[in-house]
């Protein structure tokens, strides 16, 4: 089934690690009609933008996507990656669960967008927020509010916070 792609002006698209531009000053539209490896502009991360570690995840999840030639040392990487991410952060072990699932699946764009959900809770939001294919984000219900669970779970965003602030300190 052929997948239309709108493509404003001035955007960019990869298809199977060729970066097309759109250089006009029209809004096109393009169709692909085969089995391609495709990412908007908007979800490429460069290696500069792979500043912590999961963005690092992310970054070589998407790079064994787009260049089936180097595929396997990039899945290596991300293995790598993923199993120093579990230590630092062993709230993950569902999400990296979860991508190495997708991984062996062969649904690395699926576990490209999965892969979010470490940056979220690196970034220490909401993992529930980011959506990913095959779930929908369902707004949750306001909860009553609890103050001392919001202080407890702000003391271990701290403690976590002084961890990693410990780990890379050299005093």
């Amino acid at each position: 089934m052929p997948l239309s792609i709108p493509l404003p002006a001035g955007a960019k698209i990869i298809i199977n690690g060729a970066v097309i531009e759109n250089s006009g000053s029209a809004n096109i539209s393009l169709t692909v009609h085969n089995k391609a490896n495709i990412l908007r502009d908007k979800d490429v991360l460069t290696q500069s933008e792979a500043n912590t570690p999961a963005k690092e995840i992310y970054h070589a999840i998407q790079n064994a996507y787009l260049f089936e030639s180097n595929r396997g040392e990039w899945e290596t990487i991300s293995e790598a990656l993923m199993e120093r991410f579990l230590v630092a952060w062993p709230a993950s072990a569902g999400i990296i669960a979860h991508l190495r699932e997708l991984m062996g699946e062969d649904k690395l764009y699926n576990a490209l967008r999965a892969s979010r959900r470490l940056i979220a809770l690196e970034a220490g939001e909401p993992v529930e927020a980011v959506a990913h294919p095959g779930e929908v984000y369902a707004e949750p219900k306001p909860a009553r509010f609890d103050r001392h669970k919001e202080i407890g779970r702000i003391k271990g965003k701290i403690a976590e916070l002084e961890r990693r602030i410990a780990a890379i300190d050299d005093n």
